[in-house]
C-alpha cells in the first residue's frame, strides 16, 4: 500500500470514530440517572494524534465529570426534589463535531481519490 493511501485511510478513519463518538453523545443526551448513583451514560471525546511516518489515529475516551444536575420531577430516577443526574453533553458542539468529522472524511476521500489516480497513471506508464 503506498503512503498516500494509507494516510487518506487513516484520516478516513479517524474521521469515523469522530462521528460515531459524537453520534453516540447525542443519542444518549437525555438519558438520567439517579443523583450520585452512577450515571446512565458517560459522555465521550476523541483525542487525534500523529503516526509516525505520515497518517492519524483517533481514540475515543470518557469524558470527565460528564454529569450535572438536572430538574426533571417526571422522571422515574428523580430524586424528592425532582433532580436527576444526566450527561453533560452540548448538542451546538456535537453539531459542530460531526460537521468537522464529515468535512475530513470528505477531504481524506479525496485524498484518496487522488492516490488512486496517481496510480493508476504509473500503472498506464509502465504498461
Amino acid at each position: 500500500m503506498m503512503p498516500s493511501t494509507a494516510i487518506s485511510l487513516s484520516g478516513m478513519n479517524a474521521a469515523t470514530v469522530k462521528l460515531n463518538a459524537s453520534a453516540s453523545n447525542l443519542a444518549n443526551a437525555s438519558d438520567t440517572s439517579r443523583v450520585g448513583g452512577p450515571p446512565a451514560y458517560s459522555p465521550v471525546s476523541v483525542q487525534n494524534s500523529a503516526t509516525p511516518g505520515g497518517g492519524v489515529t483517533a481514540v475515543a475516551t470518557t469524558m470527565a465529570p460528564g454529569q450535572m444536575v438536572a430538574f426533571d420531577p417526571t422522571s422515574v430516577m428523580a430524586n424528592a426534589s425532582g433532580l436527576v443526574d444526566t450527561p453533560e453533553i452540548d448538542p451546538v458542539n456535537e453539531i459542530s463535531n460531526q460537521l468537522a468529522a464529515s468535512n475530513a472524511f470528505a477531504f481524506s476521500l479525496e485524498a484518496l481519490q487522488a492516490a488512486d489516480e496517481e496510480q493508476q497513471t504509473l500503472l498506464d506508464i509502465k504498461t
